[in-house]
């Protein structure tokens, strides 16, 4: 596989533990679905090569670990990035109303990044606590550039999620 690439872009994968961050990226990395969970510790770093508009891309995603214990870690990985999928739990009320403590923090570090708000989990209807238009009001109040509902279980969305934010990074 060539390896160069036209544009390298860093982005994190924030939000709550256990909302389905590792999830995500495995699904769009290498297009699998674990039903364990795994905990991250600290962070777990992954590439993807894509072209988008016809340019190579390389994507270096953070894998930011939710759990309290790692809060002070976690700052360290946040430095260059440039976008984020700040991601909740959509069967857990708790982590929506996390999601703009995630984004103050990696904002902290590293102005001007981009995000996308994720409601994970849409598999799950009959256990959901946030409706779409929930999520789609907070995205728009806290300046995310979209709001998409994903499932790493079944691929809905994934690709779109992390292909939406390297389109709006390179434009």
């Amino acid at each position: 596989m060539n390896t160069t690439a036209d544009q390298n872009l860093k982005i994190l994968l924030i939000g709550s533990a256990a909302v389905g961050k590792t999830s995500l990226v495995n699904k769009f990395v290498h297009g699998k679905f674990r039903k364990d969970y795994v905990l991250t510790i600290g962070m777990e770093p992954y590439t993807k090569y894509e072209t988008i508009n016809g340019s190579k891309i390389c994507y270096t995603i953070f894998d930011i670990a939710g759990q309290q214990q790692f809060s002070r870690l976690r700052k360290m990985f946040y430095r260059g990035s440039r976008g984020a999928l700040v991601v909740f739990d959509l069967t857990r009320k708790d982590t929506f109303t996390e999601v703009k403590t995630w984004m103050d923090d990696a904002l902290a570090v590293e102005k001007g990044q981009k995000f996308i708000l994720i409601g994970n989990k849409a598999d799950l209807t009959s256990d959901r606590q946030v409706i779409k238009a929930e999520g789609e009001k907070l995205a728009k109040k806290l300046g995310c550039i979209a709001y998409l509902e994903t499932s790493a279980k079944t691929g809905n969305q994934v690709n779109k999620a992390f292909n939406t934010l390297g389109k709006d990074i390179l434009s």
